[in-house]
């Protein structure tokens, strides 16, 4: 009786509907891309898939977490860019190892979350607001860092680390090692939001922050490290992107940020606060990836690609107000 119940409970679930969307993306790029002469289902796509997810997993992870609580962070992909160009000077300029270059990067990565926490919680900005004027900081302070010592102004910081190439680009066996990393990482933000006690704060002060408080619970502690999170999780996917490409660059993770985001959303984490999960982001994720690499193999134009990437985001964002609306009428 109760596998029964839990069935019926999970075929109603958003976790069930993403599923099935995945699974109709994947049935329908097979069928187009079969029609014009290609094949979509091959190991090639599917590897090219899962690296694909390897930069805008940490996003979405540092996004979905900092939903949860309520806020939002527009400036985790301006400052994965900064940890790109941070990473590659420090290697080719600097002259650090390649692990303290990361480290390095991290930690001027992690200040840029603790500034944007204390503009939230100290001084009352909105997230939304002083998120994105950090990520014009952020843009700034990367320009100045990638100056070279003969003073030329480059697009781009290119550096050689065989290190940093096999964590941005290695294998172990048939799996690369960045996809492994996001494995690691989603299994392990999963259990800390559903199982540990922080998680379980999150999703209170999300919930409501003064009962939160009222609780116990201090909002802006939560905030502190989910803003510093974000923004290390930024650095990541930037210090990722740098050890694919070999080279940290001033435009890069320009489109990934509300990849993030959309996928957070898509996944079930309300805009709201106090719900979702990180099984819902990656499955959201997984949706938008499929989308996209499917139509690159369909041969549809990238321009195209990213008009239907905004609708599914239009999209997300209109299932999280019903969703929220109806909530707030049954609440009533």
């Amino acid at each position: 009786m109760k596998n029964k119940m839990k069935n019926k409970d999970f075929l109603k679930s958003k976790m069930f509907t993403l599923l099935v969307l995945e699974a109709a993306l994947i049935i329908i790029f097979s069928i187009w891309a079969r029609s014009i002469g290609n094949n979509f289902l091959t190991a090639n796509t599917f590897l090219n898939l899962a690296n694909s997810l390897v930069v805008t997993a940490f996003l979405a992870i540092g996004a979905g977490c900092l939903l949860i609580s309520g806020e939002i962070d527009l400036s985790t992909a301006a400052v994965g860019a900064f940890g790109g160009v941070i990473v590659a000077t420090a290697i080719r300029y600097w002259d650090l190892s390649w692990p303290l270059a990361v480290l390095l990067t991290l930690l001027l990565c992690a200040a840029f979350g603790a500034a944007n926490a204390l503009l939230v919680t100290r001084f009352n900005f909105q997230s939304f607001i002083a998120t994105l004027a950090m990520a014009s900081v952020a843009k700034g302070l990367m320009m100045f860092a990638s100056v070279p010592p003969d003073g030329d102004n480059p697009i781009h910081v290119s550096f050689r680390s065989p290190g940093l190439e096999f964590v941005g680009g290695g294998k172990i066996g048939v799996l690369p090692f960045p996809v492994i990393l996001i494995a690691i990482a989603f299994v392990v933000y999963g259990l800390l939001m559903s199982k540990t006690k922080f998680g379980r704060r999150t999703y209170m002060v999300g919930g409501n922050h003064r009962a939160a408080w009222l609780s116990g619970i201090d909002p802006k502690i939560i905030l502190l490290i989910l803003f510093i999170n974000s923004s290390v999780l930024g650095g990541v996917s930037g210090v990722l992107a740098s050890a694919r490409a070999m080279q940290g660059g001033l435009q890069a993770l320009g489109s990934a940020q509300f990849t993030g985001l959309t996928a957070a959303v898509l996944g079930g984490i309300s805009f709201g606060g106090g719900t979702g999960g990180m099984g819902g982001a990656f499955v959201g994720l997984l949706i938008i990836n499929t989308f996209q690499t499917g139509m690159q193999i369909v041969n549809v134009n990238a321009f195209w690609s990213n008009a239907f990437s905004g609708l599914i985001l239009i999209a997300a964002l209109a299932m999280d107000y019903f969703s929220n609306r109806a909530k707030t009428k049954i609440g009533s």
